[in-house]
């Protein structure tokens, strides 16, 4: 059985066992097939029989179907056309669905969801929450609104919403969070707690398994956005400390974003490019691969000036998974995902050389390694699996839905 937070209450759920999938959902993401987002992709595609994805930013104006969902938009696009004869069609769109009154907007898109007979929203990010809240209280669809993590703690973005944020928690039927620690910053926001959900994200165990930290090499991995929350630099640091000590352990930091030629030349600077190698992006099942062939999996997230913050990080949860102990921080909900001491180690947000400390003894007993990703793959089983996440969601927009489960 698998369980539900709501209002502080816990609720049992039956998973993959429950029935019902039929109900007419729409989902509202701000990009369409967004690689870093594979936990939405996991939702559009495994939670209703009967799904439509609305996608674009700021506002959302395309459909899985391929067409706009503005009723309006060919007669107003030819005019638009014959004064931007350069702009594509689907550009062109968005321009004219951003210059539409908000009223308008707002109409259109309730109009849209009255045809397409949805019975329940699923607004991925709070923003995207904000730009659609009024349409479904037009249409009287049941709103569901899932936080992920910068859209909870950016101060710019709580500067920009918080006010609207406010509006929305009095609209939604649900507004659903990934981590307890989120559960708490939605409620001083001003989320009525018998609205709030928790329910942290899942991953596919059946796939995600197979590591061997305790006989491969001292491979040490990171993967993620090359940004500020994550302080990839801090990771480096720490494993510089660590080449300091032990001369053969190799550092792989998977992924790309904006400090990624930073740390490229941080790692020349610390004398330790002949040890790190930074792949870009690369396709999900050379991620795994790379799961499989690691001693551990390293991250130091922390809360960046601008107040943003993780989630759930799903690559710690694959990660543990696969069998590779962690090495992290103390932050948002890797302390739920990583037993410190039992499937990882924790450090405070900042603390180099204790991530070193806990890095070079994983480099130096493969045995405690494998202990650690044990430890680690149960507990994930136990709390993190993708068809239980999906059965708790499911549950809450059924609810939401007004059908029976």
């Amino acid at each position: 059985m698998a369980h539900v937070l709501v209002g502080g209450k816990v609720t049992e759920t039956k998973g993959r066992q429950m029935k019902g999938q039929g109900f007419r959902l729409a989902v509202v993401v701000p990009e369409h097939n967004a690689v870093s987002e594979s936990f939405i992709r996991a939702q559009i595609v495994g939670l209703s029989e009967h799904t439509v994805e609305i996608w674009g930013s700021p506002r959302p104006l395309y459909s899985s179907q391929g067409a706009a969902i503005l009723s309006g938009v060919p007669s107003l696009l030819a005019g638009f056309l014959r004064v931007v004869t350069r702009m594509d069609t689907g550009r062109a769109v968005g321009a004219v669905g951003r210059r539409l009154p908000t009223a308008s907007y707002d109409e259109q898109v309730a109009a849209f969801l009255r045809r397409s007979k949805v019975e329940v929203l699923l607004a991925e990010y709070g923003p995207t929450g904000v730009t659609v809240m009024e349409a479904c209280r037009r249409s009287a669809t049941p709103l569901v609104v899932h936080f992920h993590g910068y859209d909870a703690y950016q101060r710019e973005t709580l500067d920009r919403h918080g006010a609207s944020y406010r509006r929305l928690f009095a609209v939604a039927d649900r507004i659903v969070a990934v981590s307890k620690d989120m559960v708490r910053q939605l409620e001083g926001l001003g989320a009525p707690r018998d609205r709030l959900v928790y329910n942290p994200y899942g991953v596919d165990t059946d796939l995600l398994q197979g590591g061997q930290p305790g006989t491969v090499g001292p491979t040490m991995l990171a993967l993620g956005r090359f940004v500020e929350k994550k302080a990839p630099q801090l990771t480096l640091r720490a494993f510089a400390e660590v080449r300091r000590d032990e001369p053969k352990p190799r550092l792989v930091m998977l992924g790309d974003g904006p400090l990624r030629d930073e740390c490229m030349i941080l790692a020349r600077d610390l004398q330790i490019e002949d040890s790190v190698s930074f792949p870009g992006s690369v396709a999900h099942d050379e991620v795994v691969s790379w799961m499989r062939r690691s001693r551990c999996f390293v991250q130091h997230s922390l809360r960046p000036a601008d107040g943003d913050s993780e989630g759930t990080p799903l690559a710690i949860l694959e990660a543990s998974s696969c069998g590779l102990p962690v090495v992290s921080t103390r932050h948002a909900g890797i302390v739920e995902a990583v037993r410190d001491g039992e499937s990882g180690f924790l450090v405070d947000e900042g603390d180099v050389d204790g991530m070193a400390v806990h890095m070079l003894r994983l480099v130096r007993e493969p045995e405690l390694a494998a202990k650690m990703g044990a430890a680690g793959r149960r507990h994930v089983e136990a709390n993190y699996r993708l068809d239980d996440s999906l059965g708790r969601l499911r549950e809450v927009l059924q609810q939401a839905s007004r059908k029976d489960c």
